[in-house]
């Protein structure tokens, strides 16, 4: 296990060829351990086991390269961890080894344990998710014992009695169902919800049902009778989480509204509203002895809190949303990432940490450059801004206006010309030192979605959903000419180290190669199987990387003499990469949350076509 590894927890079980991940992905569950030493989170690159007293990390439980885990659960003794995983798998793992006992496989109609209990007993794993089917499993074996179907849409919630013997699940048909436990046999039919039931939990004494809704509501039954008791709270956004303190004292709720509340098993009434995350509520837990809770929220952090009071006690972060962008630094010291959780991050590649955080967007951050000389980062909005940051002084300097959406950035490698692209359809050059727009280039008649400078800084390319890749004069704003060819939307333009050809990445699937000397089509370059999201050239010219998204799922490398294939690096879903000055490593960011900093030689040694083959 990794509490004895003596590496930091950013190189733990990665991909050949990777030197250190940064960031640990997006949280999408949390569960205390039953005995209180352990806190489980489950992420889009798998599980983080976390010391629950110190708070440090112990192991990361992955299933596959680019397979993470949904939701997960601790069997009572706590020995095992059941995690439901984004490939249609449920795992069940050793905790005190680290290692993964059996996987169960759920189907090609499923899409993820979305739920799941474990019997009293140990013996017996409950799931349900998007087929409306609920499984019942042998947890020691693995094996599939049968299902019961009885609603018509996904389950999104599942809950077992204290005593085992009644299951509960809601539905986003509208209705909360009773089965045996043992039997699978449907008992009743819970009705009054307007929207998807999200959220369910048994009270102590088993006597009572609490669930929570799309419909903003806290509901309370009567399990004997089917019969809705009361409405506990109303318009509290929607409810997805709920768990009763051990001790029966509280009920915690999280909901979509960025609160945990707490509420009076006894009475019904409201305890505490916490406050301090910045986005919903993806899990809560108790700790055994119900003197902490735990919330993890879609603003990417962990957060203590004590239910007597009502008080923070700690943060656990590190955990980010989707990376959009990255950018090396001149000098190669830093990298700076931007995502869909609206932060502009610097990271110190000496030591794989993060130096600082920008906080100024209000929308996700789609692109992010530094200016030549290393002094000036830029950042890209959904928000029509540019933000200006002094890197030395961490401060932001400047803003600058579009009038919609920034998607794309470049600066020119000379000067101090920053080009953008955007939802307006068009490219706008600035000065950076005087925030004066020095022009607009009109022509793209769609989003303009990637710019580029030409090495020399005489020649800028932009991209577009419409299709086509237009260049320009840098200096004048002049239109030179368009390039044709590409069959749907332009993702990404890049220029060669010696300025001679351009590369383009499309959702056409395809990456061209175009002479820029006379504006010709060279190649096309096939291989990938849905959108390229992102290229990039080495700083010698001798490799071009580019990644794909969706299905595709690939890095890809190419030889832009040949125009062959090199390596594939399969499994990761990438939405950027870039190149490291000195051109020995490159990083790739993704969907999941996590940036990966390759070691070059050791990827075209270990992911070459030969070897695949």
């Amino acid at each position: 296990m990794n509490t004895q590894n003596p590496q930091p927890y950013t190189q733990w079980e990665l991909p050949q060829g990777a030197l250190a991940r940064l960031g640990k992905g997006a949280i999408a569950d949390i569960q205390y351990s039953p005995d209180g030493t352990r806190l489980a989170v489950a992420t889009y690159i798998g599980v983080w086991l976390h010391d629950a007293h110190t708070r440090t990390e112990l192991a990361l439980l992955k299933h596959g390269q680019d397979q993470g885990a949904i939701s997960l659960a601790f069997s009572r003794d706590g020995a095992t961890l059941v995690t439901g995983n984004s490939d249609s798998t449920i795992s069940l793992w050793d905790v005190h080894t680290a290692q993964r006992r059996t996987t169960m496989t759920l189907g090609d109609d499923e899409d993820g344990a979305w739920a799941f209990v474990v019997s009293p007993d140990g013996n017996t794993l409950i799931s349900a998710g998007m087929d409306g089917k609920i499984r019942f499993w042998d947890i020691h074996t693995g094996r599939f014992l049968f299902h019961v179907l009885g609603h018509a849409y996904p389950i999104n919630a599942l809950a077992l009695s204290p005593d085992g013997k009644i299951l509960a699940s809601g539905s986003n048909d509208f209705t909360i169902k009773l089965w045996d436990a043992h039997t699978g046999r449907e008992l009743s039919t819970l009705t009054g919800h307007t929207h998807g039931v999200m959220a369910l939990a048994f009270s102590p004494n088993g006597m009572n049902l609490v669930s929570g809704s799309r419909d903003e509501t806290l509901c309370l039954w009567d399990t004997t009778t089917g019969e809705k008791l009361e409405t506990l709270a109303t318009d509290i956004g929607t409810v997805g989480n709920l768990e009763f303190s051990p001790d029966g004292t509280f009920l915690a709720s999280g909901s979509g509204d960025q609160t945990v509340r707490l509420w009076s098993a006894d009475t019904g009434t409201e305890h505490a509203t916490l406050t301090g995350h910045k986005d919903g509520i993806c899990g809560i837990s108790f700790s055994p002895d119900g003197a902490t809770l735990a919330s993890a929220s879609g603003d990417h952090t962990i957060r203590f809190w004590d239910p007597a009071t009502g008080a923070e006690k700690a943060i656990i972060d590190g955990h980010i949303e989707w990376i959009n962008s990255v950018a090396f630094s001149p000098d190669g010291s830093l990298l700076a990432s931007g995502s869909d959780d609206e932060k502009l991050r610097l990271w110190d590649l000496y030591t794989y940490t993060e130096s600082q955080t920008f906080n100024g967007h209000e929308y996700r951050i789609e692109d992010v450059t530094f200016s030549p000389d290393g002094a000036i980062l830029a950042s890209a909005s959904l928000d029509e801004r540019i933000c200006l940051w002094n890197v030395n002084a961490g401060t932001e300097t400047a803003i600058l206006d579009h009038t919609d959406m920034v998607t794309a950035l470049a600066f020119v490698p000379n000067g101090p010309t920053l080009a953008s692209g955007g939802e307006d359809n068009a490219v706008r050059l600035w000065d950076v030192d005087t925030g004066d727009q020095l022009a607009v280039l009109t022509g793209h008649t769609d989003i303009v979605t990637t710019v580029a400078f030409s090495p020399d800084g005489r020649t800028l390319a932009s991209g577009g959903e419409d299709n086509t890749i237009r260049l320009w004069n840098a200096t004048t704003g002049h239109y030179l000419t368009v390039l044709t060819g590409h069959t749907d939307a332009v993702k990404a333009v890049t220029f060669s180290p010696d300025g001679n050809i351009l590369a383009s990445g499309s959702s056409d699937n395809t990456i061209r190669l175009w002479d820029v000397n006379n504006c010709q089509h060279i190649a096309t370059l096939t291989g990938h199987t849905d959108i390229v999201e992102t290229v990039a050239f080495s700083p010698d010219g001798r490799t071009l990387i580019s990644g794909g998204d969706a299905e595709d799922n690939t890095i890809r490398l190419w030889d832009p003499v040949t125009n062959q294939q090199c390596a594939i690096i399969k499994n990761f879903r990438v939405s950027t990469l870039a190149f490291s000055p000195d051109g020995r490593t490159f990083v790739s960011g993704s969907a999941d949350g996590t940036i990966l900093i390759w070691d070059l030689a050791t990827v075209e040694a270990t992911y070459n076509l030969a070897y695949l083959v």
